[in-house]
């Protein structure tokens, strides 16, 4: 990747500060409820392709907000596009138009109330003209009447509009005519590139490379086929001048009162870093970004105070800003913030010397949740609540709802859960609760102890601790565990803490109070010892859920039918077989049997022969149990104890 963390953060400080003003510049293009092409036309009606970019750029922002873009006038702006058909003096109903118009209209939507059946209808033929388009051109998507070939600019802007919509599923004829085509005719591009070619256009090659990689499953990629996608990227950017910009594209159609319509560099960059799957090969080429990124925020038009604006060059003779070069540069500095985002993610791991993890996909239903965990009680102050049900409805489900949100560069809303302590007796699964949440989110997990702060030694354990909370402030999408941090946040008036136990406490408090504060995160710590926690560290507001994670109920493990290594075995049901009566002593001794330990027992169990054998191998799993030992060697009282007085700690905001 060649970047190191200060270059990543210096330049996500670059894109953040850029996108301030995203809005005050665009509204200085608005007329009417859309855009005009250039700054201080006189034009007063919309320029539909210009429109679209500036609506595409904004929503992606999640900046499509406030009194200009209202669900009045978004949906006046609705039906004023779903009426158009053409746009610059184009032919009417050519594809390049009614691709942004549908691309537009699939982002507003959900701004707007819905079309009426007039409204419906023309969008669905408007989609048809599209899926006409790709048959004409045998995969490939051209203008009629010009005389200009196929481009990849435009399949790819077909290709993407329909698929928004759900008219171009990626097993479709249509999808596999264009991904043939695509593949061949990137074959072609990238000889024109590698024999110096007077024709070479690196436009072409990456809006095609686009088009595979989206039409083409990551699953049955060839090795032949990754290598030409790396090699594409690789002669994309080897054709990148050194200001940080491109040459001018091959013309791609004509407009009759403009001249020739070109590719733009940050048009582009937009599409190939929306691409998911070019992702871990984009990470390679951030030098190169960052030298388009440089150029662009050092190549504005500073129209007045938080206000830039961006020309295409295209036609020079024109010589003013234009909305949707504008429009576009901002959607750059977005997308590219958010595969730093990415960057900063590995980073992290790397830092931390941890492999970077499997990522699964993220659930949204509450019967999804924790399905492989038994439930347990906890005990608040209006009486026992099952543990499962108490995270889901005030803690992961409001995180479920805005996870999207996070990946998209939003930051949790003011009073939405991102924190809590796990606290209870050893081995009742605090850790394993943790990554289930992380899997349920489709978030990457991180536990993160002592220990690997301490790699370097004492002396550089501030340093370490401080480059690791530097990192985490700029993470997006992981759930955090700090496991075994109990020393770190010891009471500070305690007597036994250690120098660095008390460095850290006062170190962390600010620290995870400003990973609270960022929302962009979830961190849990998990804990043996509550009660020794620094008062700062529970105090309201530190932490959004404070649970004590116990051993599963009686009736988790009684019911649980699938012991390791007895896939089909019940304690139930063998307790029943041999004729044990589950009497209160039976529950209470099952009651306190951590789930490993229940696991244990259940296997000492199906050997059970008789009545006696399995008593005696529930007594002796009970009196072995963590809840009746000794909390330490100075403390002789018992973990059940001690749990039982802890109750008062939980706390639900």
């Amino acid at each position: 990747m060649g970047f190191g963390f200060v270059e990543l953060e210096a330049l996500r400080l670059r894109c953040k500060e850029a996108l301030e003003d995203q809005q005050l510049s665009l509204a200085r293009f608005s007329v009417g409820r859309g855009f005009r092409n250039k700054y201080e036309s006189n034009k007063r009606s919309i320029s539909v392709s210009s429109t679209a970019t500036c609506v595409l750029s904004l929503v992606a922002t999640s900046s499509w907000v406030g009194h200009a873009y209202s669900q009045k006038n978004t949906t006046g702006l609705l039906k004023t596009l779903v009426r158009k058909k053409t746009s610059a003096d184009l032919p009417k109903d050519n594809p390049f138009t009614a691709a942004w118009i549908l691309e537009a209209i699939t982002a507003l939507e959900k701004f707007a109330d819905p079309l009426d059946a007039e409204g419906r209808r023309e969008i669905a033929r408007k989609e048809e003209l599209l899926l006409t388009a790709i048959d004409d051109g045998d995969g490939g998507v051209k203008m009629k009447p010009f005389d200009y070939p196929s481009s990849g600019y435009l399949t790819q802007l077909v290709m993407r509009a329909l698929a928004k919509r759900g008219r171009l599923p990626r097993d479709s004829p249509r999808a596999q005519k264009i991904n043939k085509w695509a593949w061949a005719e990137m074959a072609k591009q990238l000889a024109l590139i590698d024999s110096e070619s007077k024709s070479k256009d690196a436009f072409a090659v990456a809006y095609l490379l686009a088009v595979v990689t989206e039409l083409t499953p990551k699953a049955t990629i060839s090795p032949d086929e990754h290598s030409i996608q790396r090699r594409a990227l690789e002669a994309f950017f080897g054709c990148q001048l050194a200001d940080g910009t491109w040459p001018l594209s091959r013309p791609l159609f004509h407009y009759p009162g403009y001249g020739n319509a070109y590719c733009y560099d940050y048009e582009l960059l937009v599409q190939l870093l929306q691409v998911e799957d070019l992702q871990e090969l984009l990470l390679d080429h951030l030098s190169a970004l960052k030298t388009s990124a440089n150029f662009a925020y050092e190549n504005a038009y500073r129209l007045a105070p938080g206000v830039a604006a961006w020309s295409s060059g295209h036609h020079p003779h024109i010589g003013r800003p234009e909305s949707w070069a504008t429009a576009s540069v901002y959607h750059f500095f977005y997308a590219l913030d958010r595969l730093l985002a990415e960057a900063v993610r590995r980073e992290l791991f790397r830092t931390l010397e941890l492999p970077y993890p499997h990522l699964d996909a993220p659930q949204t239903k509450q019967d999804d949740f924790a399905k492989g965990l038994l439930d347990s009680t906890v005990q608040l102050k209006d009486g026992p609540a099952s543990l499962k049900k108490l995270l889901w409805t005030r803690f992961v489900e409001p995180i479920s709802a805005e996870a999207g949100k996070i990946k998209g560069g939003v930051s949790f809303k003011r009073g939405t859960p991102r924190s809590a302590i796990f606290f209870g007796p050893p081995g009742t699964s605090k850790t394993e609760l943790s990554k289930v949440i992380a899997g349920f989110l489709g978030w990457y997990f991180l536990a993160v102890d002592p220990s690997l702060l301490l790699r370097k030694g004492m002396d550089a354990l501030q340093a370490e601790a401080n480059q690791v909370f530097r990192i985490l402030e700029q993470t997006e999408g992981i759930v955090v565990l700090f496991d075994e941090f109990d020393e770190l946040v010891r009471e500070r008036a305690s007597g036994t803490e250690q120098p660095f136990s008390r460095l850290l406490t006062t170190a962390m408090l600010p620290k995870l109070a400003s990973l609270r504060k960022k929302g962009t995160l979830v961190f849990i710590i998990a804990t043996n010892n509550i009660a020794q926690f620094d008062l700062a560290i529970r105090r309201p507001g530190r932490f959004d859920r404070i649970l004590q994670i116990m051993p599963p109920t009686v009736e988790e493990k009684m019911a649980k039918n699938d012991w390791d290594g007895l896939p089909h075995f019940s304690i139930r049901g063998k307790l029943k077989e041999l004729g044990v009566t589950v009497d209160r002593k039976i529950r209470d001794r099952l009651a306190s049997l951590t789930f490993s330990e229940c696991e244990a027992f259940a296997n000492r169990l199906s050997r059970a022969k008789n009545i006696q054998k399995a008593t005696s191998a529930l007594d002796e799993a009970w009196t072995q149990c963590t809840l009746r030992a000794p909390v330490s060697e100075s403390d002789t009282k018992t973990w059940g104890d001690r749990c039982k007085e802890e109750e008062s700690f939980n706390r639900l905001g």
